[in-house]
């Protein structure tokens, strides 16, 4: 019943960015925290739309060039999810040093 919220930031430092996604959703239990990022996995309820592909996805993409990317959450109190990512990419994703 509440209006959904989501804020975006993000920090840079000399070799790396970093990126925090926060929402005011229902939040995910530290249990279900690794099984989000798996193909086709989706935590808790099944009680709303989706597949199961998108954090599975971008997770993929992020370690692609070079990144990580993690999850805080607890039932009840929203989710951050965080993607850090090298300032310089090479080719095909990998790292370039300066």
């Amino acid at each position: 019943d509440t209006p959904g919220q989501i804020d975006i930031g993000g920090q840079e430092t000399a070799t790396l960015v970093t990126y925090e996604v926060r929402d005011n959703g229902r939040g995910i239990d530290p249990a279900d925290h690794q099984r989000i990022f798996d193909l086709f996995r989706r935590a808790g309820p099944q009680d709303v739309p989706g597949e199961g592909i998108g954090l599975a996805h971008v997770r993929a993409l992020v370690r692609r060039l070079g990144g990580y990317m993690g999850v805080s959450s607890e039932p009840g109190r929203g989710s951050i999810f965080t993607i850090t990512l090298p300032i310089r990419f090479g080719t095909r994703g990998e790292r370039k040093t300066a």
